[in-house]
């Protein structure tokens, strides 16, 4: 958004000739805007020797009036009319010395009631309309787990904050979106982790008892600094703060899981569901980690029925491709690679599976040769992770390629997955692997 010193001299010169074009500037009605005017200042100009409706607004001055934070204006609250008192005397009946006194007794009563009640803490700054429209299309944004809905998202939380710098929900809609955007598109992982993590930081400075704030420095802690221990605690205090809060147990599932235990992860995820069962992101994750339990079966039956109502859904397809994979269904794994990689509009990604689709008559061990020679290309065009290139290449049994782009998957920070990915399985004897492993602060046994 911009500020008031960005604004160009032809933005700021042009002119809105009446409430009705001010009002259309805004997308309100013409009596919202003077209401604006009359409580929060807008910067309405009105016409020499016109009449009072004679008004007009340059957009420069409305735009630096939008973008500059101001205090919420409290809500009048309607006075009720008194209950009338036969019985007693109207004060209009009082002697002045009567009513002189009563004022006198009623001032030192008034302040020693203040001076023994402790101050009140303010109470949270009100959201304004406009900042929470953004907000809740910014959360819709990046639930999408698209590389399109992140920055979308990321744009409509700064408009948020522009308008309401106090709003924390915001911010953490700003760490959750930086959170998680290396892990679904090629956004360099130590930058993000840097921003989710101040921004989740701001939200709890904004407001220590936001439990959602709490869960997302939790995933930070987890995935940007491995920090496992100061993960579960935040985890654990944002659940204090609200039990029912299926975020912070539904990332508490998928990040205990990283640890290769799945009793608890499993617990975490189904409680989260049960809270939330409409929600696509947990019933997605849900299944994945019954497949990384072991139980594909039902893995593969909640994608496929969560695929009936979210068809263009991300995680749906991408899930279905680790899965099928796994099984050495390659068919059905390239049906489902195509799709994730169209709906997350990878070029480089469409172009492995061109590559694979191209390979697959010649049988799967083709495909995965032809796939790990294009995902090596793409690795250098930086269309590609190190990490998707190690796991296909140890598909292959080419322990000294997987390794080499594994080392490099852990210094960029892309993943913490080695233990519950099934295509590492073949390198847990190996030394750089269980390297790996310890520089991580994973278990090795």
């Amino acid at each position: 958004m911009q500020t008031s010193d960005q604004l160009s001299s032809e933005g700021a010169g042009q002119r809105l000739n009446s409430w009705k074009e001010i009002a259309a500037f805004f997308g309100k009605d013409e009596r919202t805007v003077k209401r604006w005017e009359t409580i929060r200042g807008l910067p309405v100009r009105r016409v020499p020797g016109g009449t009072r409706t004679s008004v007009f607004a340059y957009v420069g001055e409305l735009e630096a009036w939008l973008s500059a934070p101001r205090p919420a204006v409290a809500q009048a609250r309607p006075i009720e009319p008194a209950a009338p008192a036969a019985a007693e005397p109207s004060s209009q009946h009082l002697t002045l010395p009567i009513a002189a006194a009563v004022l006198i007794v009623t001032a030192i009563v008034l302040g020693f009631i203040a001076i023994a009640m402790p101050p009140r803490a303010p109470g949270p700054t009100p959201v304004p309309p406009q900042a929470q429209v953004l907000y809740d299309e910014g959360v819709i944004a990046w639930t999408g787990r698209t590389a399109a809905g992140f920055a979308t998202a990321i744009e409509k939380f700064d408009a948020a904050l522009a308008l309401a710098p106090d709003f924390a929900r915001a911010e953490v809609g700003l760490a959750n979106a930086y959170n998680l955007i290396s892990q679904y598109t090629m956004a360099p992982p130590a930058e993000s982790y840097a921003k989710a993590r101040a921004a989740a930081e701001r939200a709890i400075a904004l407001d220590p008892q936001l439990a959602e704030a709490y869960a997302a420095l939790g995933f930070n802690a987890f995935y940007g600094s491995h920090d496992f221990a100061g993960s579960a605690r935040l985890f654990d205090k944002s659940l204090a703060l609200k039990p029912d809060n299926a975020q912070a147990l539904h990332w508490y599932a998928l990040t205990s899981m990283q640890l290769g235990k799945f009793e608890r992860p499993l617990e975490l995820i189904d409680h989260a569901l049960a809270l939330q069962p409409e929600s696509r992101s947990i019933r997605a994750n849900a299944a994945l980690i019954h497949y990384y339990s072991g139980d594909t079966t039902t893995a593969i039956e909640m994608l496929e029925q969560l695929r009936q109502a979210n068809p263009d859904y991300l995680a749906v397809p991408s899930y279905l491709a680790t899965i099928y994979l796994d099984q050495r269904r390659y068919a059905q794994f390239l049906d489902n690679y195509e799709i994730a990689a169209n709906v997350e509009g990878s070029v480089g990604r469409q172009l492995i599976a061109k590559a694979a689709r191209a390979a697959l008559p010649n049988g799967g061990i083709a495909m995965l040769q032809a796939m790990l020679e294009e995902q090596k290309h793409q690795f250098q065009a930086e269309r590609e992770s190190a990490y998707k290139v190690a796991a296909t290449a140890a598909l292959l049994g080419d322990k000294a390629t997987a390794l080499s782009y594994l080392e490099t998957s852990v210094e960029r920070r892309e993943t913490i997955g080695l233990l519950v990915e099934p295509e590492f399985r073949t390198l847990r004897d190996e030394p750089r692997f269980v390297a790996l492993l310890n520089r991580l602060g994973l278990p090795t046994n």
